[in-house]
């Protein structure tokens, strides 16, 4: 019976869907869906980082509030120079940032450092409401 249970949980871990796209089919499906771009850049060294998408998006994720955004994340370490465009220069980890369409430009928002559920829940409701 252990054994059963254990291997329903293991199924269940291992199956889980990814939560998030890589840049390009985020940036792919933000254009064709008219959606908010989410970039999340953070490194796998940094805690607050692997807070922040253990807790806080991941939770959102579950909960269907990131269903309205395309969201990436990025490894800074994999991909050092998007990751430098995207937080144009700034080296605080982790940086959530958010990119809507406004008559054509792209128009950037940002939160940086480790962010509870409340910051990211507003600047996504700001950047729907206000493009």
């Amino acid at each position: 019976m252990v054994s059963f249970l254990l291997s329903v949980v293991l199924a269940s871990v291992t199956s889980e869907t990814p939560q998030h796209k890589n840049y390009a089919e985020a940036y792919a499906e933000s254009v064709n869906q008219h959606k908010p771009l989410m970039v999340v850049v953070g490194a796998p060294w940094c805690p607050a980082c692997n807070v922040l998408k253990d807790t806080t998006i991941r939770s959102m994720a579950e909960t269907g509030e990131l269903d309205e955004v395309s969201l990436a994340v990025i490894n800074k370490d994999d991909d050092p120079e998007l990751a430098d465009k995207l937080t144009e220069g700034e080296k605080m980890l982790p940086q959530i940032i958010l990119y809507t369409q406004d008559n054509g430009r792209w128009k950037r928002r940002r939160l940086l450092g480790f962010q509870p559920k409340q910051p990211v829940r507003t600047l996504i409701r700001r950047a729907l409401t206000n493009g």
